[in-house]
């Protein structure tokens, strides 16, 4: 694309490139008659198109020298375009050749590589190119996007993100969503693989390791909220826990750390807030005055001076009291009980 730009007339601001002054976009002010240099008379731009600038801008970038008439001053003018006031880069094309992104058979080599197996269709049947995605993501993306895969595969958009990250310093985020059994063996093993290094890559980088860090998780069983009201489908303790924290402050402890560390059901503690939920797994006992917040708990929960949130069936005291301890209450479904005052 640079090597279009030319400098025939020794313009002092360096190459340029010529722009047709005619377009077929309507334009109220673009016919008029243009004599040039020569002499001759242009009556006006060809049959269907007009003039894609007024007279008057016209006659400003003549006057400016951006007006090009040809080496003999009598062809149809055009506008010059210079090399040193275009953007760097140019307007992606929607056409990609294989050489430029890769190919199935690449892909297929690739991951074989990186797995250090003897053919793709061991592994995985249709991984993508990482080149094509690193393509998109060099287009769609900036140093701090998240980007989000819902059918991961073979996981090469982690290490188009790994990739691109090394490549210009950028911080860019993944998520990968694969329900597949392979999740683990494949998707997150190829991860860990590129980010420490394939001693049998040909790409350097590739070789050396891409650098960064991922997370794994599993999804534990889903809240059944209408087993919940029924009290036919009770999660554990810790489930319930964990879907309370995540929904409510979006933290995302895990079932397996969350388990009730006192009397008064506290769970998770962050820098500012304690996090307390009065559960059993037990349709009865969450009926009982015992699943109930009263004030000798909330006393206790506010001497140890953190903000507290408090997931429970019911309460004995009204909100503006509980304001006052600092504490947010929050009602664990009713439905899932009828408490008994007592």
């Amino acid at each position: 694309m640079l090597a279009r730009y030319k400098n025939p007339d020794d313009d002092a601001r360096g190459p340029w490139l010529l722009s047709d002054l005619a377009a077929r976009n309507q334009y109220s002010k673009g016919r008029y008659p243009i004599t040039t240099p020569s002499g001759h008379v242009i009556d006006g731009p060809p049959a269907g198109s007009y003039w894609r600038i007024s007279k008057e801008r016209f006659d400003e970038l003549n006057a400016d020298g951006r007006i090009w008439w040809g080496t003999e001053g009598r062809n149809r003018p055009g506008i010059k375009r210079f090399l040193s006031e275009v953007k760097q880069g140019v307007v992606p094309q929607s056409l990609w050749q294989w050489k430029d992104v890769g190919s199935t058979r690449h892909s297929k080599q690739e991951i074989s590589t990186i797995m250090e197996a003897t053919a793709a269709s061991d592994l995985f049947e249709t991984p993508k190119p990482s080149g094509l995605i690193y393509r998109v993501l060099q287009i769609g993306s900036d140093p701090e996007a998240i980007v989000l895969d819902s059918f991961a595969g073979s996981g090469t958009t982690a290490q188009a993100v790994l990739a691109l990250n090394k490549e210009d310093g950028g911080n860019r985020k993944f998520i990968l969503v694969e329900c597949e059994d392979y999740a683990d063996t494949i998707t997150a093993e190829r991860v860990r693989r590129v980010i420490s290094g394939v001693p049998g890559a040909k790409d350097k980088s590739l070789k050396e390791g891409l650098g960064g860090s991922f997370t794994y998780c599993t999804l534990g069983q889903p809240i059944d909220v209408e087993g919940m009201l029924t009290g036919g489908a009770l999660p554990q303790y810790s489930e319930l826990a964990a879907y309370l924290l995540h929904t409510s402050a979006g933290i995302s402890a895990g079932a397996a750390a969350l388990e009730r560390q006192n009397d008064d059901g506290l769970f998770y503690s962050s820098d500012t807030t304690d996090y307390y939920l009065l559960y059993r797994p037990d349709i009865e006992w969450l009926r009982s005055n015992d699943a109930i917040l009263n004030e000798q708990q909330a006393r206790r929960i506010k001497s140890i001076g953190n903000k507290a949130v408090v997931f429970a069936a019911d309460k004995y005291m009204g909100q503006r009291f509980l304001t006052s301890m600092d504490i947010t209450f929050c009602q664990i479904p009713y439905e899932l009980h009828q408490p008994v005052r007592v």
